[in-house]
């Protein structure tokens, strides 16, 4: 079976490489199930992030710009009312 040291040689590669082999497919096979939680964990941030941008950034850019507008609002006033209170 073994007349030279080439043959042992080959042996040793072929099973080197199978282990090689087999090392790579554990390897791949764990590292898609890393990615597959990956990408319900990222599903589940998306998630969180929309619900805190309609729970707390939409009302608060609303909020905003209702002061916006009430504080455009309260000028107007305040200049008619010192306008009248001059006039008196």
């Amino acid at each position: 079976m073994f007349e030279t040291s080439k043959d042992i040689l080959n042996i040793v590669l072929a099973v080197g490489f199978g282990l090689i082999a087999i090392f790579l497919s554990i390897t791949l096979f764990y590292a898609i199930f890393v990615l597959r939680d990956l990408g319900e964990t990222t599903k589940a941030i998306k998630k969180v992030a929309k619900q805190a941008n309609s729970m707390i950034i939409q009302p608060a850019k609303f909020m905003s710009f209702l002061f916006e507008k009430a504080r455009t609002i309260a000028e107007i006033v305040e200049k008619n009312v010192v306008k009248k209170t001059r006039k008196k």
